[in-house]
């Protein structure tokens, strides 16, 4: 379903801050709660709005090491691969991409050797080749908009 004007500035606003109130983002907008209420319970039953989350300070939470790992995958092998990634709490986020390397992920740990050991345990062997892994120094820009 495609949105129009008041529907994209929802989301804006939703997007840099999930905690405000329909009456909220009714003043804001110039709107009614009803409206907004409304508009967001379309979005969220089209699936236009898939879910709400929080950002966490990783540190806080005892997340040392944070890493994208990019690898090559056989085709006969993905789904299988893909069904043991998604048992592995550490990976966060799986994509497929075109470059060199099939598939990119995002993998978080206590610490730099948690990370090493879960890729030697628990990614290699499900299939994964070529990998490279890409070590987080920095979040610089972290916008959770679209």
């Amino acid at each position: 379903m495609s949105q129009d004007d008041l529907d994209q500035k929802i989301l804006e606003i939703l997007q840099k801050n999930g905690k405000l109130t329909n009456e909220e983002i009714g003043k804001l907008l110039g709107r009614s709660p009803s409206t907004i209420r409304d508009r967001i319970k379309r979005m969220e039953e089209d699936r236009t709005i898939i879910g709400y989350s929080a950002v966490v300070d990783e540190a806080r939470v005892g997340i040392g090491a944070d890493a994208y790992i990019l690898a090559d995958l056989p085709p006969e092998k993905e789904m299988n691969a893909m069904s043991g990634l998604l048992d592995i709490e550490n990976v966060t986020e799986v994509i497929h991409t075109t470059g060199e390397r099939r598939f990119m992920f995002r993998v978080m740990a206590e610490n730099d050797s948690e990370l090493l050991s879960l890729v030697d345990r628990k990614i290699r062997p499900l299939g994964f080749e070529n990998l490279e892994i890409m070590r987080v120094l920095d979040h610089v820009i972290r916008n959770p908009g679209i």
